[in-house]
């Protein structure tokens, strides 16, 4: 067979990840303030297949780092074609930066682009941490210093209460990897996700309606939010929602997530409205997959 037609059949078969990841090499390496990309996860150990995430560590220029962090969602949006904004990620290990969750666009298909943003001095700690491999040094990268006040940034992120809106971010978010575990068959991991998602739904009612008991959790959860008739409304929403398959199938992980959005609905119009455009274009794209 001519060396083209195997050029052409590893072209055609290529993962797109692998092209999710010379695009966003290809947009970070126009800003001075990234300093190396490093990819991790399955990727970096050969173990990905086709609904494997992009796992990518960004170095950032200590001294920009809080604007890069500022900007970077937008950056996401308008140039690597994500549908709905990130989310500060809770289950990556906290290796000296933040890390987001995002749903980007690529080929009219939805995949999982997982971004970790750390300031560059903690690079070599965090590719030791990963076994991580780099894949992009900026050429005009120097010694970056340590910044005290980037620790300070980074825990205010950490610490602050999640906002409506990005609450059902979350629960976006937690759907689309709960459906992975299971095309997959990940149970165990399905389960664990599905107790995540339900917290979110529980968070967003507790935040929009009661705000001043938010860290209260489950506790006294009928009380606090059952004085008032759209609180009692949420309450049975979220009854019924706990009440779903603790590991759930496909067609209820959608009624459930249908259910999180009717409760969002009910509790908090306004963020709903804020997020419209993104709720339409992730119901397109879970009802292709």
């Amino acid at each position: 067979m001519p060396r083209i037609a195997f050029d052409t059949l590893e072209h055609l078969n290529r993962p797109s990840q692998f092209a999710i990841m010379e695009k966003v090499t290809d947009v970070l390496a126009t800003s001075p303030a990234v300093t190396h990309l490093l990819v991790r996860g399955s990727i970096a150990r050969g173990t990905s297949d086709r609904l494997s995430d992009v796992d990518l560590v960004i170095g950032i220029t200590p001294s920009a780092y809080a604007d890069f962090v500022a900007v970077h969602d937008a950056l996401a949006a308008t140039e690597l074609g994500a549908i709905v904004p990130g989310w500060l990620d809770t289950i990556v290990p906290r290796m000296g930066g933040l890390g987001y969750v995002h749903l980007i666009e690529h080929a009219g298909r939805l995949y999982q682009l997982d971004l970790y943003l750390a300031p560059a001095d903690r690079l070599t700690s965090i590719a030791a941490f990963t076994s991580g491999s780099i894949v992009y040094t900026n050429p005009d990268a120097g010694i970056h210093l340590y910044d005290p006040a980037n620790d300070d940034f980074i825990n205010r992120h950490l610490s602050a209460a999640p906002t409506c809106e990005q609450l059902i971010v979350e629960a976006l978010v937690l759907t689309w990897m709960i459906h992975k575990r299971l095309m997959r068959g990940q149970q165990f991991m399905a389960y664990a996700e599905t107790h995540m998602l339900h917290t979110a739904a529980r968070s967003l009612i507790r935040t929009a309606l009661s705000p001043q008991t938010a860290f209260y959790g489950w506790y006294h959860l009928d009380t606090d939010l059952g004085k008032t008739p759209i609180g009692q409304a949420c309450l049975r929403e979220l009854d019924m929602l706990i009440a779903s398959p603790p590991v759930p199938t496909v067609r209820s992980l959608t009624d459930s997530l249908e259910r999180i959005l009717a409760l969002a609905h009910r509790a908090a119009p306004q963020a709903v409205d804020k997020l419209c455009l993104s709720i339409d274009a992730y119901r397109h794209h879970l009802a292709l997959d």
